[in-house]
């Protein structure tokens, strides 16, 4: 992180995001490294440990400063994965550039994905794209110049991107300035230094040292920076921090950065002075296709069962630690003296711990989970409704009443939990 530190005091950045600082003792150099040069910092305290590792820095002033925690990420059971815990969300800083615009920047890190199946998140990084573009578009209707960075551990064509790149209205500056689609190139083809060149790779290169051991089709690319278009476009982009730190020989970070040159159309201050204008004729944003809303649905409707059976196993551990519980106190009437006393206290204490962590998890969060689920699977069924009424109203009709009918079916399930 000192490495870091040092090379942005050189560069002629002005606006700079990171993720991941989620040392005290880091930040505090990156302050002090940087207070000529970027003036205004905002870190975002989040979550119950470490804080969401989200930093903003400016040579502009900073207007306002929030961060809005994801509604899901992860689950607390995972403490070993550490996303719940750290409270991952959308870091967000009003920007007032010296010609008069305000630059509303979107700073995120998602959930990451660990695995096939349950450990990809999948369902969780849809539904904080969700979000993350809900947010967007009430910026551009405030009159804003949006921009959205981080890592968003999505691959393009993913759910999370078309979300940024359709229903935010925004676009990813590498295929504007390369002028590359995600599926033009296979990225195996390539050489390492090819796919950082051509592709754009962020994570997994094999010339990542933290990386090294992985495959070379494996490479991919989880970092961006989208723009709003119309309204600005792209000069320079590529990827940043690939050479390994000097005297450590090993990367800067398992992720290469992204270094953009941003430029303003001249006539922006007019396009601005009312968001809602960027949504009409040329400047509106491609509208979310219907077999995306599909493919939300599926994915909800997909993770569903995973979440009632967490909920499900840890209640039962609950209530299984309870009747264990009372047959080992039973149990103390027929055992005197010695170790056999101790290893029943010890298993008490052990099955009581475990139990009651796993009763709360599945009685608050499961049951957290599974409405936020519905609320989710709610709201995009409904604009997928809306949608739909615009072409084909009896289309829309036949929507409205199969969505009403699958939710309506469900709620009883889901509220007590152990189905």
């Amino acid at each position: 992180m000192r490495y870091i530190a040092d090379q942005l005091s050189k560069s002629d950045a002005d606006i700079v995001a990171l993720q991941e600082c989620w040392v005290s003792s880091d930040f505090s150099y990156i302050i002090r490294r940087n207070k000529k040069k970027f003036p205004y910092v905002k870190y975002f305290y989040s979550g119950m440990l470490a804080g969401s590792g989200l930093v903003i820095m400016s040579r502009f002033p900073m207007e306002s400063a929030n961060m809005q925690p994801y509604t899901i990420n992860g689950r607390p059971s995972a403490f070993f994965r550490g996303d719940w815990y750290v409270g991952k969300g959308i870091a967000t800083a009003v920007i007032r550039h010296p010609s008069g615009v305000p630059i509303e920047l979107f700073n995120t890190h998602m959930h990451a994905p660990y695995g096939p199946g349950d450990a990809s998140y999948v369902c969780h990084r849809t539904l904080q794209a969700w979000q993350m573009a809900r947010q967007i578009r009430a910026a551009v209707e405030r009159g804003h110049l949006v921009l959205a960075v981080g890592d968003f551990n999505s691959r393009p064509g993913s759910l999370t991107y078309e979300l940024l790149t359709q229903r935010a209205g925004l676009r990813d500056s590498w295929t504007t300035f390369r002028g590359i689609e995600p599926d033009d190139i296979d990225v195996a083809s390539l050489t390492p230094e090819q796919q950082i060149k051509i592709l754009g790779v962020t994570c997994d290169s094999q010339l990542n040292t933290w990386r090294a051991d992985r495959h070379i089709s494996e490479a991919q690319r989880l970092d961006y920076c989208f723009h709003a278009p119309g309204i600005s476009d792209i000069d320079d982009i590529s990827v940043a921090f690939v050479d390994p730190v000097p005297g450590l020989g090993c990367s800067a970070s398992d992720h290469f950065g992204l270094m953009v040159k941003i430029r303003m159309v001249p006539q922006v201050p007019e396009i601005l002075n009312s968001g809602l204008q960027q949504y009409r004729e040329e400047r509106r944003p491609i509208q979310f296709a219907v077999d995306n809303y599909n493919s939300i649905l599926t994915t909800i409707a997909s993770y569903r069962p995973t979440a009632v059976a967490q909920q499900f196993w840890r209640l039962l551990h609950f209530w299984v630690s309870v009747v264990a519980l009372i047959a080992l106190h039973i149990g103390c009437f027929w055992i005197s003296k010695g170790w056999p006393v101790f290893l029943v206290l010890l298993g008490s204490v052990v099955i009581a711990v475990t139990g009651v962590i796993d009763g709360l998890i599945g009685f608050l969060f499961g049951r957290f989970e599974l409405r936020t689920l519905q609320e989710f699977e709610e709201e995009v069924s409904w604009e997928l409704g809306l949608v739909m009424s615009t072409s084909a109203p009896d289309d829309a009709t036949f929507v409205r009443k199969s969505v009403s009918a699958s939710i309506s079916s469900r709620p009883m399930k889901d509220d007590f939990g152990a189905t």
